[in-house]
């Protein structure tokens, strides 16, 4: 018996712009920015004509960003080709505009992220640290959302989440429980992915968006905040809000067995096979102190230095290998983290943020406390669609160039683009903790929609309360 075929009834144009919607949105954009720079002469109207072709570019990279028609990586390097076929800057000058020295530091920082996890000093301190927890089951979920949250402090969100996710498939397979038949499992994971969000925010270690935005703040020439002054800003922020989403969990996920024996085992024999904490663990552990200390001591400037200085002892010392910290370096986002960097400075040096934030004025108003409101509500709600370092590419460098036309400190400004695009909690593609808890097959997509939009709006009071208190 011969099955029917499947047929299609939308039309043929339709069907044609679904199968290839994403070649015709890049061939359109290169038309346009090859339209802007071919058809606007120099010295046409008010407005130079580079800054048009820099303003094309940008509008160019942001589509493809929020669109997602083209991997990140591609969108970095189209940049580069952009601003040079434009004729906006020499290949050497945006090259240097690309690799800044907040770059480097990323890539020391994601190397010494990679030697906490392959050495296993994260795992030994958070299993220590469950292990201490006895058999209640709301200790545990407590503890594993605290761990997740502290634990960003010193690494990137995404490694925190990688590192714990097992513990959590572990226990939840020691308690028997099949993926979405128990509450409490349920929660287990979103305590991960809300911790590692959360505590992601609060230093220049948790992820790319702060280093990336403080690295325009120094670009155009303002004070950046150092380690410790920073974490003054963000943990107001960010205590308040964990101590929500901590209590949330209770809410949401209710705890619905007496004991959890069975997982404490499952985690006695994770502490067998890991075996005790040598030598090894003891040298990673000081060498992550120095680097903390030099980056409180050294202040903003002097973080990349000592960030490859402590990488480049580990590598040398044999403490780790190679092979195994560049497992955790995101070398497609390092490239998008200069990409920005250098959109940001071609939009400077020809003024074109300063047109672009023309523009917006109208739109933020008159008080200071308006525009914090609604620059930190579209940056969060916007990082929900497109990756956060995209969202801090695109808007600080505009809030830059308005903050003084609104009477808003250009650090504040920056604050409310950077902080609150690290707080996605509704979608899966928001952010890699939220992706990874999802694979756990716990809850489907409308159970993070529905709790992360309610962690969203009392997020955005909290940001508002922080800069009118805090920050000013």
């Amino acid at each position: 018996m011969t099955s029917p075929l499947d047929f299609d009834p939308r039309p043929l144009p339709l069907l044609l712009l679904a199968r290839s919607w994403r070649a015709m949105l890049v061939i359109l954009l290169l038309g346009l920015v090859v339209g802007v720079h071919l058809l606007v002469p120099d010295g046409a109207g008010n407005t130079p004509a580079v800054t048009w072709r820099v303003l094309a570019v940008f509008g160019a990279a942001l589509t493809l960003w929020v669109t997602g028609a083209v991997p990140l990586v591609v969108t970095a390097m189209g940049v580069f080709l952009g601003l040079s076929a434009t004729g906006i800057a020499s290949p050497t000058d945006i090259a240097s505009w690309y690799w800044k020295d907040i770059v480097f530091f990323l890539l020391g920082a994601f190397l010494i992220a990679g030697s906490l996890s392959s050495s296993h000093v994260i795992d030994h301190a958070a299993l220590r640290l469950i292990d201490s927890m006895g058999t209640s089951p709301r200790k545990l979920r407590q503890v594993l959302f605290w761990s997740a949250f502290f634990a960003s402090f010193l690494m990137s969100e995404h490694a925190v989440m990688a590192m714990l996710f097992p513990l959590a498939c572990r226990i939840r397979d020691a308690l028997g429980r099949k993926p979405g038949s128990s509450t409490y499992v349920t929660g287990l994971f979103f305590a991960l992915a809300w911790g590692a969000t959360i505590g992601g925010i609060v230093t220049y270690l948790g992820g790319g968006r702060n280093p990336l935005a403080m690295g325009f703040l120094a670009q155009s020439g303002y004070d950046a905040p150092g380690f410790f002054a920073l974490m003054g800003y963000s943990l107001p922020l960010a205590l308040p809000l964990a101590v929500i989403a901590s209590l949330l969990l209770e809410r949401a996920f209710p705890v619905d067995l007496d004991s959890i024996s069975e997982a404490r085992e499952a985690l006695a024999q994770r502490r067998r096979e890991l075996g005790r904490f040598g030598p090894q663990q003891i040298a990673v552990t000081l060498l992550l102190v120095v680097a903390v200390l030099g980056w409180a001591l050294a202040g903003y400037k002097m973080i990349a230095v000592v960030a490859l200085a402590v990488a480049a002892v580990l590598l040398g010392s044999g403490l780790v290998r190679w092979k195994d910290l560049t497992k955790n370096v995101p070398w497609d986002l390092l490239l998008l983290y200069g990409a920005a960097l250098a959109l940001a400075k071609a939009l400077e040096t020809t003024g074109a943020h300063h047109v672009a934030a023309e523009a917006l004025v109208p739109w933020l108003g008159s008080h200071p406390l308006l525009a914090v409101l609604l620059v930190a509500t579209v940056a969060m709600f916007l990082t929900e669609a497109m990756s956060n370092a995209a969202v801090v590419g695109v808007l600080v460098p505009l809030m830059l160039g308005l903050a003084p036309q609104i009477g808003v400190d250009p650090l504040h400004l920056t604050l409310a683009v950077c902080l609150p695009a690290g707080l996605a909690f509704m979608l899966p593609m928001g952010s890699p903790p939220l992706a990874i808890a999802f694979a756990s097959g716990e809850f489907r997509v409308s159970t993070m929609a529905w709790w992360g939009a309610l962690l969203n709006l009392i997020a955005i009071p909290l940001v508002l309360a922080v800069y009118w208190f805090v920050w000013r």
